[in-house]
């Protein structure tokens, strides 16, 4: 039959759908390969496929993977570091600015999931295109914006476009043999390399020298780019599922449990956000919030677990798989709640502790950065070559407990010491996040690995959120008691009075703008008590930086009892596209056999 033919049965069969399946039994697209629930099987089963990737799919990963640049590049690494400064522009003040990053955290995390699951039924191309059109929607208003809350209005829809864009990391997965998956996810971490590495640099120059309204603006640029070239190559099939209309679909969504999902994780958020900034910690405004987010987002495994809900949005079938997936969440989880932390508390404790000088701190942000990414261009990509995923696993976490760790060591004179640290100590990040993408692809069904894929996602973010309050409390905890020893055991001697040392402190972090001293210092005095601040945000950093260890131990254990994936890195395809853009003659057929379109789930290779 040929390749048209075959496209006419499936749209024929998209419009008049045949008789209903069971849920988790459907008849698929001819294009996707049916696991039946067994990925393992399949893929040892189809070992002998020739693993040869077409043109049209290379192109349209790369589209994909471009996709990185307005939903993290444009945000998270060039946003978040000049916010303070936006807010100044447009307010004189840094007040709210702190809800540009929680906007775009609580609504990316928020739409993580759902948008995962969706695409599995209704087809991963919409899916992306959507996330697509709200990042450049997004950008648009940021760069436009003439006020703080708008530029908030604008990462929350960034945010929203992020976590629907996430989409990719399935949607390459299944288009590349088992055995190549990693290399598809490692190339997402190749495009981000510039902007991990130099994305502060190049935000603070932009502000500095023509105008932050710029890093909106390659937001939109890039973004165009990408959903133009995306719906150009990308062609998955529309309608995975091919016994059920649209419609159909939509009555079988658990909207009890997204409601149950959303609710409960964006209060959660919401009273993350608040606790300790806006309210204090003992305060209703946060309490409220974090106690009844936890309560309904724990309502919603309850609903699903229970069986209640058609789709569920937590299937128990694959939660219940511990060492293939459960154990997978937990670790990133862990993952995401020490990195994503580091990644707002580096900079901080590089101005703090090194120096206040923008421009040199962007270049001293650069062995971060560049490490975050590295980590997975290197050892993410050929994760499938190293093979013994669960220890790669083992030793990432190792490193990065470790080494985040010995940046308890990284004081105001070690600035060498400092930079390696942090070159090691965020080295594993997107290793493990590569492994742990390969290893839920590979473990979980394949009408699933959307929504698998999307909530490894969401527990990345929560925990990145999670972390980033708990760290954060403890450094302000820790350190106004530590400066004021230092500078006391600095000052005093030099005849400075002790009582007096508190609107000292004032002074010297104000910068002299804002307070003023009640008592003349000398430069000596002045010179000692500022070189006394840094050593005390060092003491307070240090306590982080070891409180970080018992959370990387849990990691570690858990990343050993992950169900290795390497046995079935064979060279299985679950998915290839419906049309090919570059017509170029593949050496392995690539047409629809006629009995396999009788069948549910043959595979088009």
């Amino acid at each position: 039959m040929s390749n048209r033919a075959s496209m006419e049965i499936h749209d024929e069969a998209a419009d008049n759908p045949r008789q209903l399946h069971n849920i988790g039994e459907e008849e698929l697209d001819p294009h996707i390969y049916d696991d039946k629930g067994d990925p393992h099987r399949t893929a040892l089963e189809d070992s002998n496929a020739d693993g040869k990737v077409s043109r049209s799919t290379i192109v349209a990963i790369f589209f994909l993977s471009f996709t990185v640049h307005p939903a993290l590049s444009f945000t998270l690494l060039t946003v978040f570091p000049i916010a303070n400064r936006i807010g100044l522009e447009l307010q004189g003040g840094t007040q709210n600015v702190g809800w540009m990053a929680s906007g775009w955290s609580i609504a990316g995390s928020v739409a993580f999931a759902i948008a995962g699951q969706l695409s599995d039924y209704f087809g991963r191309r919409n899916i992306i295109l959507s996330g697509q059109t709200l990042l450049i929607i997004g950008h648009i208003v940021a760069a436009t914006a003439q006020s703080v809350n708008q530029c908030i209005a604008g990462m929350v829809i960034l945010g929203t476009g992020t976590g629907t864009m996430f989409v990719v990391y399935p949607s390459i997965s299944e288009l590349l043999p088992n055995r190549y998956r990693s290399i598809g996810v490692g190339f997402t971490d190749f495009c981000l390399l510039p902007f991990s590495t130099f994305g502060p640099l190049i935000s603070l120059c932009l502000q500095e020298r023509a105008t932050w309204r710029w890093v909106f603006i390659l937001g939109v640029i890039t973004g165009v780019i990408s959903l133009v070239g995306t719906a150009i190559f990308y062609t998955p099939p529309s309608r995975p599922l091919m016994d059920r209309t649209r419609l159909q679909i939509l009555r079988e969504l658990d909207y009890p449990g997204i409601f149950l999902y959303s609710a409960g994780l964006t209060l959660f958020l919401l009273g993350l956000g608040w606790a300790g900034i806006t309210q204090p910690w003992k305060s209703a405004a946060v309490l409220v919030p974090l106690i009844l987010g936890f309560v309904i987002f724990t309502l919603a495994f309850v609903w699903d677990f229970g069986g209640y809900a058609k789709r569920p949005n937590f299937p128990y079938h694959i939660m219940s798989k511990v060492r293939e997936y459960t154990m997978l969440l937990i670790l990133i989880f862990v993952v995401g709640l020490v990195y994503i932390s580091m990644t707002d508390l580096i900079p901080a404790n590089i101005a703090a502790v090194y120096t206040s000088d923008g421009i040199k701190a962007g270049y001293y942000n650069i062995p971060a950065g560049f490490g975050g990414s590295i980590g997975g261009v290197v050892l993410g990509t050929f994760a499938y070559r190293i093979r013994h995923v669960h220890w790669q696993l083992a030793v990432a976490v190792a490193i990065q407990t470790i080494f985040t760790a010995l940046l308890a060591l990284s004081t105001p004179n070690r600035l060498p010491l400092a930079l390696v640290c942090q070159f090691f100590a965020n080295l594993p990040f997107a290793w493990l996040t590569t492994c742990c993408y390969l290893t839920a692809s590979i473990h979980v069904p394949q009408r699933n690995i959307g929504l698998a894929l999307g909530l490894l996602g969401t527990f990345r973010f929560l925990g990145g959120a999670i972390g980033t309050t708990i760290f954060t409390t403890i450094l302000n905890n820790k350190s106004t008691p530590a400066i004021l020893s230092r500078v006391t055991d600095a000052v005093v001697p030099l005849g400075y009075p002790s009582s007096e040392i508190p609107s000292l402190i004032s002074y010297l972090s104000a910068s002299g703008l804002s307070a003023n001293l009640t008592v003349d210092a000398s430069a000596h005095v002045i010179d000692a008590a500022k070189k006394a601040i840094q050593w005390g945000w060092s003491d307070a950093y240090k306590i982080v930086w070891l409180s970080t260890i018992p959370f990387g131990v849990i990691a570690f254990i858990g990343a050993t009892f992950v169900r290795d994936p390497s046995p079935y890195l064979t060279n299985h395809v679950s998915v290839t596209l419906e049309k090919e853009r570059l017509n170029v003659k593949q050496t392995h057929s690539s047409v629809v056999e006629s009995d396999s379109v009788e069948k549910s789930g043959s595979q088009v290779v």
